[in-house]
């Protein structure tokens, strides 16, 4: 669990709690100071979250999309442990008769 936590949901949250931080103190500062706090959806971040967030599930449909077989074209063996070693894994298509690729 904390593998997961360090090397996946870390560096994705941490962006925005830091930016979140910093909204935060810009905001006691203002207050303190008498100027307007600053509004989120009015920074250059907020749009460029929404913008990479726009990207990157444009990218990931492409790639789903254009690569990769059709659903039913072959048969894949997971890995797995066999006399204490572990096999890799193997795709066979269909129209193959006993080769082994990918």
């Amino acid at each position: 669990m904390s593998r997961i936590l360090i090397q996946i949901i870390l560096p994705l949250i941490a962006p925005f709690a830091i930016y979140a931080l910093w909204l935060w103190y810009a905001k006691k500062r203002a207050e303190t100071t008498g100027d307007e706090p600053p509004a989120f959806t009015r920074g250059s971040a907020f749009w460029s979250i929404i913008l990479g967030f726009l990207l990157m599930a444009g990218s990931l449909a492409w790639i789903a999309a254009s690569s990769g077989v059709p659903a039913g074209s072959g048969v894949y063996e997971a890995p797995r442990l066999e006399n204490g070693e572990i096999t890799e894994p193997t795709y066979t298509p269909k129209n193959s008769n006993s080769e082994t690729s990918q």
